[in-house]
């Protein structure tokens, strides 16, 4: 496919408008501080944050007392709810036509970014360039088993994502913060559980690339128990093997490459090994064995997809 022709940016008409969307569901032990976080991101010259939009759906906590309460403190802070919880796809399509950014970037309302970040996502969309994805980093504060595993897991997916990103091959969003420019992309359909996902194959159909920033960095926390860990991971490779349904096309994602790309899934588990202690190999160990089961799970319960698109909260995730 032809590369997208690419308008270029009079210096003089800088800066860029930058809209942040926070798509959220009884999230009150940490949207106070994530919106703080936010407005506290310094942006280059060439860029200025227009404004912070979080899109509550069905929140019955003090989520919206938050955010309106922060509102009134700086106007960039825009509260719009939904009645019902309809899924974070239908929370980005009222997010998408709302925000006033040439460039878009949404983050997980669960999350930490570290200072800088956005900065270093919204300046890597540039070019042909269409969208860019954050380094998720998992906290990991002691010797947990479940902390170390989920920790060991997005250090494999950022890997991944990197290599992809450096051989201009990434198709997918991934992680729990990025950057769009506006316009390429205008909604998602009803019933996508993966959003991300989706944004990064549509983006890689129309020509554009996407670029991996590994100095952008967003901190998540880890599920407690392997129950939940199950859980959280068969919710996303179900998402993941929808896209493929919907698409025809494979996101990028460490179990499609295991798959069609054995050798080079093992090159970088090996490369990654090595970085570890030898006295930490049986936590590997125990994480591969959860990831197998997690995709041998979602491939049995995938013909139940639609019953993913509004899930369960994990609420070890929840507090920072």
């Amino acid at each position: 496919m032809a590369a997208p022709v690419v308008e270029e940016i009079p210096l003089e008409l800088a800066p860029l408008k930058v809209s942040i969307g926070v798509c959220a569901y009884n999230e009150e032990n940490n949207i106070g501080k994530l919106l703080e976080n936010l407005i506290e991101q310094q942006l280059s010259k060439e860029f200025a944050l227009e404004e912070v939009i979080v899109v509550s759906s069905g929140s019955t906590d003090r989520t919206n007392k938050i955010v309106e309460e922060l509102s009134r403190k700086d106007r960039r802070i825009r509260l719009i709810t939904e009645r019902e919880r309809n899924g974070k796809a239908q929370a980005l399509n009222i997010f998408f036509p709302n925000a006033h950014g040439d460039i878009l970037v949404v983050i997980s309302a669960d999350t930490k970014p570290a200072q800088g970040s956005v900065a270093k996502l919204v300046e890597a969309v540039k070019s042909r360039v269409g969208g860019a994805c954050a380094k998720t980093l998992p906290i990991k504060e002691n010797k947990d088993v479940m902390e170390f595993c989920y920790w060991f897991l997005w250090r494999m997916h950022n890997r991944v994502l990197q290599k992809e990103s450096g051989r201009k091959a990434l198709n997918h969003l991934g992680g729990d913060m990025w950057a769009l420019r506006k316009g390429i992309v205008s909604s998602i359909p009803n019933g996508v559980i993966n959003d991300d996902a989706y944004l990064g194959v549509t983006l890689k159909k129309k020509g554009w690339q996407i670029s991996f920033v590994p100095e952008a960095a967003v901190s998540i926390r880890s599920p407690t128990t392997p129950l939940e860990y199950i859980q959280q991971r068969v919710r996303i490779v179900i998402g993941h093997k929808q896209i493929k349904e919907i698409t025809n096309v494979e996101p990028t994602t460490i179990g499609a490459a295991a798959f069609s790309q054995p050798l080079f899934v093992l090159k970088l588990l090996a490369e990654e090994m090595e970085t570890q202690r030898v006295r930490d190999y049986p936590k590997i160990s125990t994480g591969l064995f959860l990831e197998l089961l997690a995709q041998i799970l979602a491939t049995m319960n995938f013909r139940r997809k639609d019953g993913y698109l509004k899930w369960r909260q994990i609420r070890g995730t929840k507090k920072f």
